[in-house]
């Protein structure tokens, strides 16, 4: 019993000379771990942490200890949800620290290598349910602390932009801090320039909260490059372009969409406006036939009552303003357009007819 007592004690040492000849510390400080250790594997995490505490205020980037306190910090997390925040961010810090360490060792041992993967996986862990933390504050309307905590979880790891993009959702509908929510998204922008949601919602952004159009503009031509057959981009790409006296443009994308949904009304109306700015008159009349194929309104027969008079093409005009008289018998203006067109048309009957209607409405 006693040779087997030694034979384990020299292995013991033996690793300890393994241990330290990669990261070397005190004699205090290696009983400090050791007792650490054996606290940990016994349940007494306090007494555990007060101990690694030891070790790391000797030597902060001590591998081990980073590790085994990283994971108390991590269990505590779970186990008191009061100061969840505050254990898992000393967790993540932790493993970090430690990744680090095994990271530099050479050689990276398998065992390293194990290490590695699991406190990489800790770490994630830890990092999403901080955000998940925030993620319920939001939720609950507790705007301030889910600030606070989505800052904090965009300062661990600057690489991932689900805390901006939530901050995002925040500050957009803060009227009080309008620059904010531009700030956060051309961050969020600069971190993933090729999410072509990003791309959207940063034209969307300009359009709708800033109707900056031509910065809108820059974006949505972006999305169109990617995503060519996007007839909503389109519309909106239109919108921004006629907006800005592009008329040609405007014209070449919203005839894009109708190559793509030829019934679309909403186009065809645009459509009508555009060629309508453009003087071209006959091209409007064109569109706006079309549209009343598909919707015959009171809006749209007015639209049309009103380009077939600037055209000077009466005979249809009668035909439109009737139908609009029908739609709207109270309304003196289609009347009016009927009266002036029969006196064009020298119809005499057709313009006492309508002018007798008139008279009663007076």
């Amino acid at each position: 019993m006693k040779q087997l007592s030694i034979i384990v004690l020299a292995i013991a040492l033996l690793l300890t000379a393994c241990a330290g000849s990669r990261q070397k510390i005190s004699p205090t400080a290696n009983v400090a771990l050791r007792t650490a250790n054996m606290e940990r594997n016994q349940g007494n995490i306090e007494v555990a942490l007060k101990n690694y505490e030891i070790v790391l205020a000797e030597r902060p980037d001590h591998a081990e200890a980073l590790n085994n306190s990283g994971r108390i910090y991590y269990k505590k997390a779970s186990d008191f949800p009061d100061i969840a925040l505050e254990n898992y961010t000393r967790a993540f810090n932790n493993f970090t620290a430690a990744i680090t360490q095994y990271n530099s060792f050479d050689p990276v041992t398998d065992a390293d290598k194990k290490e590695i993967k699991q406190l990489t996986d800790l770490r994630t862990s830890a990092w999403t349910r901080i955000f998940q933390m925030g993620a319920r504050e939001q939720e609950e309307g507790n705007t301030k602390e889910a600030i606070e905590i989505f800052e904090l979880a965009m300062q661990l790891d600057p690489k991932r932009d689900e805390p901006l993009r939530k901050l995002y959702e925040i500050y957009k509908d803060d009227a009080s801090n309008p620059e904010k929510a531009e700030e956060i998204l051309t961050q969020i922008f600069e971190q993933a320039s090729d999410d072509i949601t990003v791309v959207k919602s940063m034209g969307a952004f300009y359009f709708n909260d800033r109707q900056d159009y031509t910065k809108a503009m820059e974006f949505f031509e972006i999305v169109k490059e990617k995503e060519p057959l996007d007839t909503n981009n389109l519309l909106l790409l239109t919108v921004c372009q006629y907006e800005l006296h592009l008329y040609d443009d405007a014209l070449e994308n919203i005839q894009m969409v109708l190559s793509l949904e030829p019934n679309n009304t909403d186009a065809l109306a645009d459509a009508n406006s555009i060629a309508y700015q453009k003087g071209d008159k006959e091209l409007s009349l064109q569109y706006m036939k079309r549209l009343l194929t598909l919707k015959e309104g009171e809006e749209e027969l007015r639209s049309i009552s009103y380009l077939l008079n600037e055209l000077k093409q009466y005979e249809e005009l009668v035909v439109y303003a009737e139908k609009w008289h029908d739609f709207s018998p109270e309304d003196q203006e289609p009347l009016l357009f009927i009266i002036n067109a029969a006196k064009e048309l020298k119809n005499k009957t057709l313009e006492k007819k309508y002018t007798d209607i008139f008279k009663k409405l007076q």
